[in-house]
């Protein structure tokens, strides 16, 4: 009996490491809902009602062992508010910038490319081992079970969820750096919530996961200031560099 109970712990144990030797690489798509908060100032309260109160954007994050590339997609996301009769109406449509989260975890070092006014930025820097303070706490994501870490920032409260059982160090955007994948990340009590709705381990081409070298090399402080002289100039607020337009409805014509 004893060696039977061995034979299935070893066989457990072997399965146990295949399965983590086979997470080691893949892609996954990632669900990013960030609450917006325009200046409405001057827009009338019937368009100010029917306005999006937060923007959804699919993500994909290619990984290895050595690299990440955390990318946005090319979708849009469409609202449509109805109008008063046929072909009458206003859709609010929010694009995503070109925007990419590039990390080498055995250099140590990040590259953002990020695309503010249709013109590209790049970003570079050193990847900061983050402050993360396990919890304790665990829940299930995509059927891997997650243990929680938080950290504190000077403008940010983060909590990520991270699967021990995929053993990489990567997650979206820099949210990295944990014994695990991450798979969901909350900024500020809900104000940025990251999760993971697919995984798919396999080998990842090489020109997904390279180092974004197209845009203008910056500082992150010339990068803000780039920033926040245009929207000055414009008169709006920031909203992670996304567009929105807002298009009214024809009357047939």
């Amino acid at each position: 009996m004893r060696k039977i109970i061995l034979t299935l712990c070893a066989l457990s144990l072997g399965l146990s490491t295949y399965a983590q030797e086979n997470r080691k690489q893949g892609e996954v798509v990632f669900l990013e809902t960030v609450k917006l908060n325009f200046n409405r100032e001057g827009i009338p309260d019937e368009v100010k009602e029917r306005m999006p109160k937060e923007r959804k954007a699919k993500k994909i994050l290619y990984f290895n062992q050595q690299e990440s590339s955390y990318q946005a997609s090319k979708e849009i996301a469409e609202e449509n508010v109805p109008g008063q009769g046929p072909g009458r109406g206003m859709r609010f449509m929010m694009s995503s910038p070109d925007d990419k989260v590039y990390l080498n975890f055995d250099e140590q070092i990040k590259v953002e490319q990020k695309e503010f006014m249709t013109r590209i930025f790049l970003i570079e820097g050193a990847l900061s081992a983050e402050g993360w303070k396990l919890t304790g706490k665990q829940k299930m994501i995509l059927d891997f079970p997650c243990q929680q870490a938080t950290q504190i920032t000077e403008k940010d409260t983060i909590s990520a969820w991270f699967a021990p059982s995929i053993p990489v160090s990567a997650g979206p955007a820099a949210y990295v750096n944990l014994p695990g994948l991450v798979l969901q990340v909350d900024i500020n009590n809900g104000n940025r919530v990251i999760t993971a709705e697919s995984i798919d381990f396999k080998t990842i081409d090489e020109d997904l996961i390279a180092r974004p070298k197209k845009g203008k090399k910056v500082t992150r402080e010339e990068f803000q200031q780039i920033v926040q002289e245009k929207m000055k100039e414009m008169g709006a607020e920031g909203q992670g560099g996304g567009r929105m337009m807002i298009m009214h409805g024809g009357g047939g014509h």
